[in-house]
């Protein structure tokens, strides 16, 4: 197989999506959340980048699913991403257990822990998202599996591949449509459940990883970007559509770093290098700690800019250490040392070149990360995009 290389260009995109969700979670949702943390010096009025996230994770499914064994393919994937989150929930929970009673936010109980824990939040209004972040997380991991199922089926290309793609768009919609007549019932439930309203967001990648192959034209990838974003009108009732349209501007650049030659970004490099490496573990840690954090400065007397400035750092400092003393440590030790593959960036791996590969190509079907929706307690959260 042929060497890749490492392409720059994705660690900016994973970069700028993380910084987008950091920044919006802190400076737009956490005073929506909780009002007593006040403004902030920088407000981010949209939210774009974790559903930019989930689009580049499903790029490099299909780049890499199809290189060797797909049950040791999804082995490494989870043993990537599982033990990292994990680690981030529990203490994420520990944290809350004694600071939420102290501000008078919502205490999550055993019972959250369990749900979080088995990523089964999305399937009961009983169970709160211990992060609001984490609604990604089940949609990834089904992502993962429904990629490991359908790459090595043969049939999967051409018309049906097609038919596949726009049933992740048309089919929650309805599904959507036919909800809002009846809130409960089983309609419901499976769409919260498998976070079919992101659906399509993973098809988006899937549709930028075929236009690369050259396996779907220009007019078809626009056709159905567009239509994604239509979806996601209906899904989110018009109500942010501002997000919607930067994250249609955020899929611009994704393909440009898709299609187009690596971005010399000269000596910014390593540390864009380096942030995109730790990316996952500070998409981990960031909301709900962020919040205490926030609190905790507010009765400092924190100013707008000392309060926004610390979230940032402590959310990257937290960040490699999730990464540097779990996620790797972890990921080695499942996989017997084994060197992994090619990670996609929700993952924490190095993004690389893509090689076009033997044909057919997998298809995820369900993200978090993806994301404009989150079905927790963080009502703000849930237009995540």
């Amino acid at each position: 197989m042929a060497k890749t290389e490492r392409k720059v260009s994705w660690d900016v995109v994973r970069v700028v999506a993380v910084l987008a969700v950091v920044v919006g979670h802190i400076t737009r949702d956490g005073p929506v959340v909780h009002p007593e943390l006040g403004p902030f010096a920088v407000h981010l009025p949209v939210l774009f980048g974790a559903n930019t996230l989930l689009v580049v994770s499903a790029y490099f499914i299909c780049v890499t699913v199809r290189r060797g064994r797909t049950a040791r393919w999804l082995g490494h994937k989870l043993a990537r991403v599982l033990p990292p989150y994990l680690v981030a929930a529990v203490v994420t929970y520990a944290v809350l257990r004694v600071a939420a009673p102290r501000f008078g936010w919502y205490t999550p109980d055993s019972t959250d822990l369990f749900a979080n824990v088995l990523l089964i939040q999305t399937w009961s209004p009983e169970f709160h998202f211990i992060d609001g972040s984490y609604w990604t997380m089940s949609a990834q991991v089904l992502a993962f599996a429904v990629a490991a199922l359908l790459a090595p089926r043969r049939w999967l290309r051409g018309p049906a591949l097609m038919a596949l793609l726009w049933a992740l768009i048309v089919v929650p919609v309805v599904v959507q449509l036919l909800i809002r007549r009846q809130e409960d019932g089983l309609l419901r439930l499976v769409y919260d459940g498998m976070t079919l309203h992101r659906a399509a967001v993973f098809g988006v990648g899937v549709a930028v990883w075929l236009w690369t192959q050259d396996r779907l034209s220009g007019f078809h990838l626009t056709a159905y970007s567009v239509a994604m974003l239509i979806g996601m009108e209906v899904h989110t009732r018009s109500e942010d559509t501002a997000s919607t349209a930067a994250f249609g501007i955020a899929l611009l650049v994704l393909a440009a770093a898709a299609g187009g030659p690596d971005w010399n970004v000269g000596p910014l490099a390593r540390p864009i290098t380096w942030l995109g490496g730790i990316s996952f573990g500070v998409y981990l840690v960031h909301q709900e700690l962020g919040y205490v954090i926030a609190r905790l400065l507010v009765d400092m007397g924190v100013g707008q800019v000392g309060r926004l400035l610390t979230c940032l750092i402590a959310a990257v400092v937290l960040g490699w250490l999730l990464t540097r003393v779990v996620e790797r440590p972890a990921h080695a030790w499942l996989t017997g040392g084994r060197r992994a593959q090619p990670q996609g960036p929700s993952s924490g791996g190095s993004p690389v070149s893509p090689v076009a590969g033997p044909r057919p190509v997998s298809q995820p079907s369900t993200a978090a990360a993806g994301p404009v929706t989150v079905l927790a307690a963080e009502p703000a959260s849930r237009n995540d995009a």
